[in-house]
C-alpha cells in the first residue's frame, strides 16, 4: 500500500489517480465524522465534506508528514464546521459548542481507535485458520481448555497458537501505519 506522503507529492504534480487513492481511502471516515459533528444535516454534511477535500487538495503544498493525514483532513473540515457556525447571525461561542457534540480530540481517538480496529482486522485475517479460530473463541469468552476440546487437540497446543497469533499481531501492528 503506498504512504499517504508519496500520494500527496503525486497530487502536487498533477497525478489525479493518486488523489482518486487518497479520497477513496479516506472518504468514509472523514464523511463519518462530519456526521457525527452535524447529526442529522445531511445537506450541510456534504456541503462540508466537499469543500474539506478542495481546501486539502489546494492545501497538499503545507501538508507535512509529521501528522496523519486523516487527522489532518477531519481538522480541516472541523475550522470550516466552526468557521460556519461562527459566521451565522448572532451565533456565540455557546451555541456554536452546543452545535458540536464531540471535540475534536474525541474525534481524533475515535478514527484512531477505527484505524486500529482496521488493521486488526487485516492483522487477523494473515493468521493461521487455527490461531483465527482460537482468538475468536477467546474473544466470546471460551476458555483455553473448552477452545481444546473445540479444536480436538492438547491445551498445550492451543496455548501455543494463541500465543503465535498474538506475536504475529503484534509484529504486523508495529508496523503499520
Amino acid at each position: 500500500m503506498e504512504q499517504d506522503m508519496e500520494l500527496i507529492r503525486r497530487c502536487r504534480i498533477g497525478d489525479d489517480a493518486a488523489f482518486n487513492v487518497l479520497y477513496s481511502r479516506y472518504r468514509l471516515q472523514l464523511y463519518s465524522y462530519l456526521n457525527k459533528l452535524l447529526p442529522n444535516d445531511r445537506s450541510h454534511i456534504d456541503d462540508f465534506f466537499q469543500q474539506a477535500w478542495i481546501k486539502a487538495f489546494n492545501s497538499f503544498g503545507r501538508y507535512n508528514d509529521q501528522q496523519k493525514f486523516l487527522a489532518w483532513l477531519c481538522r480541516i473540515a472541523h475550522n470550516q464546521v466552526m468557521d460556519f457556525f461562527r459566521r451565522q447571525k448572532g451565533a456565540s461561542m455557546v451555541e456554536v459548542d452546543e452545535h458540536l457534540p464531540g471535540g475534536y480530540e474525541s474525534a481524533e481517538m475515535e478514527i484512531d481507535r477505527a484505524i486500529l480496529e482496521k488493521a486488526v482486522e487485516e492483522a487477523v485475517e494473515m493468521l493461521s485458520t487455527e490461531q483465527k479460530q482460537v482468538l475468536e473463541l477467546r474473544r466470546v469468552g471460551k476458555s483455553f481448555k473448552e477452545i481444546a476440546v473445540v479444536q480436538n487437540t492438547s491445551l498445550n497446543t492451543v496455548l501455543g497458537r494463541m500465543h503465535y497469533a498474538v506475536e504475529k499481531l503484534k509484529g504486523f501492528l508495529v508496523n503499520y501505519r
